[in-house]
Order: C-alpha cells, then structure tokens, then sequence
C-alpha cells in the first residue's frame, strides 16, 4: 500500500514539473507581452498598460512564483 502511495506521489511531481515547465516556454515564446510590474487582479493592469477597461490589451498572469502585468 505505501508503495503504491509513493508511486502516486512520484507521478504527480512529475507531472507537475512537466506542467511548470511548460507553462514556463509558452511565457517564453510570447514576445508581443511587455511585462508592466506586479499585479492581484486584471484590473491592476490597466493604468500600467495605458488602457481603458474593458480591455484585452491587459492581462495578469503568472510569471515564475508571482503574478505580473501583460500590456500587448
């Protein structure tokens, strides 16, 4: 039983590693973002990317253990 506990265990690291690193090339990969500063919610980034709500234009998102602003 605690073998395959441990099993299960291992597996989910995995997959987590996996996911994180990812998650880590696509913000990469995504060169029209121009990151603004930290942020809680969307709606802290649109003064700092200089638009009116509602906009698409800004967006928070997760960069390493943190959340920070997206301007496009």
């Amino acid at each position: 039983m605690a073998s395959s506990k441990s099993h299960f265990v291992a597996f989910l690291l995995i997959i987590s590693l996996i996911v994180n690193v990812q998650s880590i090339r696509i913000m990469d990969d995504s060169s029209d973002c121009t990151f603004k500063g930290p942020c809680h919610r969307r709606e802290d980034c649109y003064k700092r990317c200089g638009v009116k709500p509602p906009s698409h234009a800004a967006l928070c998102v997760p960069f390493g253990d943190q959340l920070v602003c997206c301007c496009f």
